[in-house]
């Protein structure tokens, strides 16, 4: 009984967040330390900084990438246009036209 109140009262301070993080590598605790003195603060919030500026960075780094993919399916796209031949003898005029009937209604 005593177990089940200290994990709820575990939940209450921290709702929906598995504690317990154990890093054993000592140079990761010294750059934690390190980056801990150079910002006045404690270990816990030097991580938390760093983590949130590198999720961040990550995100905008993933919308680079994706604009850069997007900018690439749409260059793809247009080489593939720019290879497609063109009617001979027929105007834009003459193929817009054909979309539609003499009440201008699409066919």
């Amino acid at each position: 009984m005593a177990k089940a109140h200290l994990g709820r009262i575990r939940l209450d301070f921290y709702p929906g967040v598995a504690m317990g993080m154990n890093i054993k590598d000592p140079q990761v605790h010294a750059m934690a330390r390190e980056l801990a003195a150079r910002r006045s603060t404690s270990v816990t919030d030097a991580v938390r900084q760093a983590l949130r500026a590198e999720l961040e960075r990550a995100g905008r780094e993933s919308d680079l990438h994706g604009a850069r993919a997007r900018q690439q399916r749409a260059q793809e796209l247009l080489d593939r246009f720019s290879r497609l031949s063109w009617p001979a003898g027929v105007t834009s005029k003459d193929l817009q036209d054909a979309l539609y009937d003499e009440h201008g209604l699409p066919v």
